[in-house]
């Protein structure tokens, strides 16, 4: 049976009319407020990777300058006649022995009179030889030796048993007492010694004036005092450039106590610096610090030259 002409055209002008309405394009979405009612997904974009930040290190952070005996078992600067609360006059094992260490019982000659009570702590020092400036032959002061720190055990009138909590070396009759105040290590970043042909920073300079244990011929690692403190405004963390002004040994050296020390040139006579290292500061007093070398490329020796970095 065949289908009549007119209905043919009928359904393929329907078919004609769904394929074109098929490839029209899908309506704008009604605005309001100057944005379309319908979120349409936003064109990806391709960027450059950014770079990664640097990882952080223990090398870029503040790093410890020194270590507890750098400080707690060396000493000072003091008065020549400096005072102290109490002094060792006796210990529990006195029969038996004639130096002390941690954990012995030292007896001293001030009580409840001279303020002391039972858990009060001090540093055991000795006085030991006057410290001569190795340029201007003044008298600095006196060096106090730490050799080590106690501990109250119990006090009577005008006595007082205190226990050896830490010994730096052998403590001995006749050491004297000083109320102990924590010393801290200072952090501090290291920036690159100076170098051959490099200037001077202009800052406050000083000289090495004493050594510990009286070691002549220093390298890394060796603790001194320097004649510079807080009144040159220094302070723990800061560092010190180490140098000489040597031509050879053409001008001669000097004895000062034990050492013996380079002669500075004569006025107006102009020498290059040699530079001999490095050092950190970690405890000022007034007019003395102590420095713990921390770079070395040379023999240092009291007498040498500092400058503040």
């Amino acid at each position: 049976m065949r289908l009549p002409i007119r209905m043919v055209f009928a359904g393929l002008g329907l078919f004609t009319a769904v394929a074109l309405l098929a490839q029209q394009p899908a309506p704008t979405p009604p605005v309001k407020g100057g944005k379309t009612l319908v979120d349409r997904e936003a064109p990806t974009v391709a960027r450059a990777a950014e770079p990664a930040p640097a990882p952080v290190t223990t090398e870029s952070a503040p790093q410890p300058m020194g270590y507890e005996s750098d400080v707690y078992c060396f000493g000072y600067l003091g008065d020549l006649a400096e005072t102290f609360p109490a002094r060792v006059n006796g210990a529990e094992n006195l029969a038996e022995q004639t130096d002390f260490v941690t954990n012995d019982l030292l007896y001293v000659d001030g009580g409840a009179d001279r303020g002391l009570k039972a858990g009060d702590e001090f540093w055991i020092v000795t006085p030991e030889n006057e410290v001569i400036h190795p340029t201007t032959w003044k008298s600095l002061g006196r060096f106090y030796r730490y050799r080590g720190r106690a501990v109250v055990h119990n006090v009577e009138a005008h006595s007082a048993v205190v226990r050896v909590t830490h010994a730096c070396t052998d403590i001995l009759m006749g050491s004297y007492l000083k109320h102990f105040e924590p010393i801290p290590i200072p952090l501090a970043r290291k920036s690159p010694p100076a170098v051959a042909g490099d200037p001077p920073s202009g800052k406050v300079t000083g000289h090495i004036v004493y050594t510990r244990d009286g070691v002549v011929a220093l390298g890394s690692d060796n603790d001194v005092l320097v004649d510079i403190g807080v009144a040159n405004g220094v302070q723990p963390g800061d560092f010190v450039t180490i140098f000489r002004l040597a031509q050879g040994r053409s001008y001669g050296i000097r004895p000062v106590g034990a050492y013996w020390v380079n002669l500075p040139p004569a006025a107006g006579f102009e020498v290059p610096r040699t530079y001999l290292g490095e050092g950190a500061i970690l405890m000022v007093g007034d007019r003395w610090s102590v420095v713990r070398l921390t770079d070395s490329f040379r023999l240092v020796e009291v007498g040498d030259d500092i400058e503040l970095k």
